[in-house]
């Protein structure tokens, strides 16, 4: 996400819509899934001349409360900040100001530990009892899958509303056979309020959406669904939102007649609301830290005046003649009774401590991830398993000694379906790339493994930062098949791993269990547990030390390849050097004799490559002729078909090559011998008239080696 905040107090007044606003510009850049060119939108804080407090209202004819995002959480009963207490402020509200809506934004039912263990029911269950008017649909609420949140729409006595969650059977608004609806109209004191709800647009690619529920662009979504909503009847149009704020502001910016948007699913949390033309916003955060009031005076058909204000439960709730929402604390109770006797119950025990923290899962190899990858590879008899590292958190560490259900639950909160594919090796290649694409921002993506070693430099381009490659200690063959283990989120491409979707399924999600009983069955079933780091992922960032003085600052791959050639005296240092010389370009002549010298060439083999001149400079594209001949007399070249031709489609200069050549290029960039080059903006080339270094020549070479 991309965020830049420009907040710069003018100390003047301007009149917007016939209302006093205090003006304090915000320029907030969208982030990284919103629309390609998308400019800058800015909006207007209203700041503390409304708040609730300096301003009061002739009279109110409606009030919002909002909203929720609670992450299929209760809180903590023993502090503020719980369900109970959420929905007692509600009612003060209601108490004092009985013609009021609460709304909440999604994000409601998953994923938590109780969640989890009661399939989003609890939370129903209490927005239900605190008389919660109408939802919608957040990514989260699908981590059950779509058949369990269609149950759970069903149960609620509130409306759930979106207005571009689909189910593309029917084109229509996802579970409206079990009562959702694309927006509702609520009639407040004589003003007919129109409701809908819009789900953040990635939402297909980080939850468990199934086959048939999508996602529409959400401005269009609001284009299409404002007309409707008038014809209805509407007055007043709020829009009860699960996407990030800067796309909310999108929303408003290119969206005529929406009255108010609430709810954020990045949880940004702002002391006031905001304004966008005639659209005013506000983000309040996530959970039971906030909770919003907002009341306006409607008059003629037009909102005449409004005030706000901000409820902070750790303070709100301790003022005298505060009470708990009395039927939310009984369904929250109740649950938790029945959880701790659920969950407490001890299923193994381990002799290493456990970090599950969120953040680590995501840069490297951990014990925990160890632990459930194997438990999936053994459940499932693959050769291989693969989580993401994403759906293992707890945000805290397991000491040595008892293992709960609590315990396994809190790493795996998730409704993950344990699944088996077969895969080719390239596949499995592709999917630790992804895996490793974004280290640096902390994705989910990155890969904790069992049955696989690999080597990455997290400094190389996204898309070409593995190294090396071993499955169950053997070099992995690209063209061989393997059985894998792999969660359904990561099965139907979540989390960026595409190149899995569509692969044959040996065990489905269907029949597959949960995650989490997996990997408490493998710690019952052995009782004692004693994961540790194995090296089964390591980072090549750091130069080891070398034989050469004039190695530093090299790519890793290049100084484990010009090592490893070194120690088996098929390319040492430089000519009448101790210095190993990379950047030094290498003849034609002396790379033909690296080649032969690596494969144990007689000087038969490549005769026809032998040069007039073999003092010439070596060209990218002599090499890839070179490398693509000795691949076709060591029998590692591929039959050139299309597939193997589109390797190319990701070279910028693809047009430029050789037609005679192409071919060979075709298939050194399909092995993964030849990359490319990348330019500052990451943009790749082939270059086939760059020459080559001595350090592209001991790179190239081992990766021929490995191949062979």
């Amino acid at each position: 996400m991309k965020i830049s905040l420009t907040i710069r107090k003018k100390g003047l007044v301007s009149v917007l819509s016939g209302l006093i606003w205090l003006s304090v510009p915000l320029t907030i850049f969208a982030h990284d899934g919103s629309a390609p060119g998308a400019s800058p939108v800015k909006s207007e804080f209203v700041g503390p001349t409304f708040e609730k407090s300096q301003h009061a209202l002739s009279q109110t004819s409606f009030t919002i409360i909002h909203d929720t995002h609670f992450h299929g959480n209760f809180g903590n009963p023993k502090e503020p900040n719980n369900i109970a207490n959420y929905f007692g402020i509600a009612n003060k509200i209601k108490a004092d100001k009985p013609n009021s809506l609460f709304i909440g934004n999604g994000d409601d039912l998953g994923t938590s530990v109780i969640s989890s263990t009661f399939q989003g029911q609890p939370i129903v269950d209490a927005f239900n009892a605190g008389k919660l008017d109408v939802d919608t649909f957040g990514n989260h609420d699908f981590d059950m899958g779509p058949d369990q949140l269609s149950k759970l729409v069903k149960a609620s006595k509130f409306t759930w509303v979106s207005a571009n969650a689909v189910d593309k059977r029917t084109g229509d608004v996802f579970a409206k056979e079990s009562g959702a609806q694309r927006f509702i109209i609520k009639e407040v004191n004589g003003v007919k309020i129109g409701i809908t709800g819009l789900i953040n647009e990635e939402a297909p690619q980080i939850t468990s959406m199934g086959p048939n529920a999508v996602v529409l662009n959400p401005v269009e979504a609001m284009k299409k669904i404002i007309p409707e909503m008038k014809t209805a009847g509407a007055q007043f149009i709020i829009v009860t939102s699960h996407l990030t704020s800067p796309d909310a502001r999108i929303v408003a910016e290119k969206v005529d007649g929406i009255d108010l948007i609430v709810g954020d699913h990045a949880a940004f949390a702002y002391d006031s609301p905001e304004k966008i033309h005639n659209t005013l916003l506000w983000f309040i955060g996530d959970e039971f830290t906030y909770l919003g009031e907002i009341n306006f005076n409607f008059q003629n058909g037009k909102v005449a005046d409004f005030n706000y204000h901000r409820y902070a439960l750790k303070t709100d709730v301790v003022k005298e003649g505060y009470q708990p929402d009395p039927n939310v604390k009984a369904v929250m109770d109740s649950y938790n009774s029945k959880l701790s006797k659920e969950l407490e119950v001890q299923i193994g025990s381990t002799q290493t401590e456990l970090d599950v923290m969120k953040s680590t899962q995501r840069k490297k190899e951990t014990a925990i991830g160890n632990l459930v990858a194997d438990a999936m590879k053994d459940y499932t008899k693959a050769d291989i398993a693969l989580i993401n590292g994403g759906g293992i958190r707890a945000e805290r560490i397991f000491p040595v000694g008892p293992l709960t259900k609590r315990d396994i639950l809190d790493a795996m909160p998730f409704t993950n379906y344990v699944e088996k594919l077969e895969i080719t090796g390239d596949q499995l290649y592709q999917a630790l790339e992804n895996g490793v694409s974004q280290i640096e921002s902390g994705a989910g993506r990155f890969p904790q493994v069992s049955g696989i070693q690999f080597v990455y430099n997290p400094k190389l381009t996204p898309g070409a930062r593995i190294i090396d490659v071993k499955v169950n200690g053997k070099a992995i063959d690209r063209k061989a098949r393997y059985t894998i283990s792999v969660v359904d989120f990561v099965a139907e491409g979540g989390d960026g791993y595409d190149v899995l979707k569509g692969s044959k399924v040996l065990l489905d999600k269907n029949a597959g269990p949960v995650l989490s009983k997996v990997v408490g069955d493998y710690i019952q079933q052995k009782g004692t547990v004693a994961p540790k780091i194995e090296g089964r992922i390591q980072d090549s960032s750091d130069t080891p030390s070398n034989l050469y003085s004039d190695l530093n600052g090299q790519p890793f791959e290049a100084v484990l390849a010009e090592m490893d050639l070194q120690n088996k005296a098929i390319l040492s240092a430089a000519q009448g050097t101790n210095q190993f010389q990379p950047e030094k370009e290498i003849s034609l002549g002396d790379f033909i004799q690296v080649l032969r010298k690596a494969l144990n060439f007689n000087s038969f083999d490549l005769k026809e490559a032998d040069p007039s001149d073999p003092n010439v400079k070596l060209t990218r594209e002599q090499m890839t002729v070179l490398l693509s001949k000795a691949m076709k007399v060591i029998n590692k070249q591929p039959s050139v078909n299309s597939d193997i031709l589109k390797s190319l489609d990701s070279f910028a200069d693809k047009e430029k090559l050789n037609v005679n050549t192409k071919s060979d290029w075709a298939i050194v960039a399909y092995t993964g011998i030849i990359r490319g080059k990348a330019d500052s903006k990451g943009t790749a080339y082939l270059a086939a008239g760059d020459v080559v270094t001595r350090a592209q020549t001991a790179i190239v070479i081992e990766r021929l080696l490995q191949l062979k």
